[in-house]
C-alpha cells in the first residue's frame, strides 16, 4: 500500500467536503432541524459525495484498482445518487426499497457478486444456495444498506461502524496477501475518516459540520455488503460468511431487533424513529461522544471474538450458536436499556 495513495484520499475527501459545503447550503441539500431533529442550524448533506470522490480520485490513478473495483464504484455512484434524491426531496420507503433492490440484483446478476454459500451454520455442512443465490444477496445486500442507514442517527455512529468493519476486512485480506482488496479497503478508511473529522464532535467542536445523510449511510452500507459478500465467497474467501455476522453485530442487532419488535407494536419497521439502540443509551444520560465510544467498542470487540474463535479453529456453527444466544439477549434485555419518559435527543 502506497501511504500517498492513503493521504491523498483522505485530503481529496476533506477538500471536497469543504469545498461542497457552501454549494450544498446554496441548492437547499442541507437537513432542517425539526421534529426528530434537534440539531442547530441546517447541516449541508455531502459526506457520501465527498467521501465517494476521494475513493473514485486516488483509485482511478492506482494501478488495477478500476478493473477489479469499477462496477463495485459505479453502482455505488448510483445508490449515491438515489440517496441524494432522498435527501433533497425525500423519497418514500417503498421508492428507496425498490431502487436497493434493483441496484442489488444488478450487483448479483449482472456483475456475478452473489451470496453462493452460507458456510457451515448448521453442523450438516456447507450450505450451498444454489437457486436461492441471487433471492437472498438482494436480502443480505438491502439489509447491510438500511442496518448502516439506520445507525445513522446521531455524530460519528454511522461511519465509525463502517470503518470497524472495513477494519478487520483489511487485516484478513493482508493476512491472506490481497494486498489489493487491503489496499482499496484502506483507501476507503482514510476516505471516511476525513469525514469523521468534520462530523465526530469533540470538546472544541460540539456540533457535526458535514453530515452523510442518506446518500453517505446507503451507499456505505452498499459498499460494505459488496466487499462482505466478495470477501466470504468462492476459491479466494478471505473469511467464513458468519465472520461478516460478527463485524456487523452492532448495527444487525438493532436492524433486527426494531424489524421484529415495531410490527408488534404496530408500527412499520421502517418508520424512522427514537427506539434504536443509541437512543436508549442517550436516555441513560450518556453523551453523543460517549455513546459513539461505547459502540464503537462493542464493535470492536465482537470482531475481536470473531478473529479469536477463527484462530483458534472453533467451527463456523459454534461461531453462528454464539452469535445467535448474545442476540437473544440484546433482544430480550433492550427494552431494558431505555429510560422511560427520558428526553433522549
Amino acid at each position: 500500500m502506497n501511504i500517498a495513495y492513503l493521504l491523498s484520499s483522505f485530503f481529496i475527501t476533506g477538500f471536497s467536503l469543504l469545498a461542497l459545503k457552501p454549494l450544498a447550503t446554496k441548492v437547499g441539500l442541507v437537513d432542517i432541524p425539526g421534529g426528530r431533529k434537534t440539531h442547530t442550524g441546517a447541516t449541508p448533506l455531502v459526506g457520501g459525495l465527498g467521501i465517494f470522490l476521494g475513493i473514485l480520485c486516488v483509485s482511478t490513478v492506482t494501478p488495477g484498482v478500476l478493473s477489479q473495483f469499477g462496477p463495485l464504484l459505479s453502482l455505488s455512484a448510483l445508490v449515491l445518487f438515489m440517496g441524494t434524491v432522498d435527501d433533497a426531496k425525500e423519497l418514500s420507503a417503498f421508492a428507496r426499497l425498490t431502487g436497493h433492490t434493483l441496484l442489488a440484483l444488478v450487483m448479483a446478476v449482472a456483475v456475478d457478486v452473489q451470496l453462493t454459500s452460507l458456510g457451515n451454520l448448521f453442523y450438516l455442512g456447507t450450505i450451498d444456495l444454489g437457486l436461492l443465490s441471487i433471492t437472498v444477496t438482494v436480502f443480505a445486500t438491502v439489509g447491510v444498506i438500511n442496518a448502516i442507514n439506520m445507525a445513522d442517527g446521531i455524530d460519528g455512529l454511522s461511519g465509525g461502524l463502517v470503518i470497524v468493519a472495513l477494519g478487520f476486512i483489511a487485516l484478513l485480506a493482508l493476512n491472506n496477501n490481497n494486498i489489493q482488496l487491503a489496499s482499496f479497503v484502506v483507501v476507503m478508511i482514510c476516505s471516511i475518516s476525513a469525514f469523521l473529522s468534520l462530523n465526530f464532535r469533540r470538546p472544541w467542536n460540539k456540533k457535526a459540520l458535514i453530515y452523510l445523510g442518506d446518500a453517505g449511510s446507503t451507499m456505505l452500507g452498499f459498499m460494505l455488503a459488496w466487499l462482505m459478500i466478495e470477501s466470504s465467497q468462492g476459491a479466494e474467501a478471505i473469511f467464513a460468511p458468519v465472520y461478516a455476522l460478527w463485524f456487523l453485530a452492532v448495527p444487525l442487532f438493532d436492524t433486527i431487533n426494531l424489524l421484529i419488535k415495531r410490527p408488534l407494536r404496530g408500527v412499520s419497521p421502517v418508520t424512522p424513529g427514537t427506539d434504536h439502540l443509541h437512543h436508549a443509551l442517550l436516555s441513560r444520560g450518556l453523551s453523543v461522544v460517549q455513546v459513539v465510544t461505547l459502540l464503537l467498542a462493542v464493535s470492536v470487540s465482537f470482531g475481536g471474538i470473531a478473529l479469536v474463535g477463527r484462530s483458534l479453529g472453533v467451527s463456523e456453527s459454534s461461531m453462528f450458536l454464539l452469535f445467535i444466544c448474545l442476540f437473544a439477549i440484546y433482544f430480550a434485555f433492550s427494552d431494558r436499556i431505555r429510560v422511560a419518559d427520558s428526553n433522549t435527543l
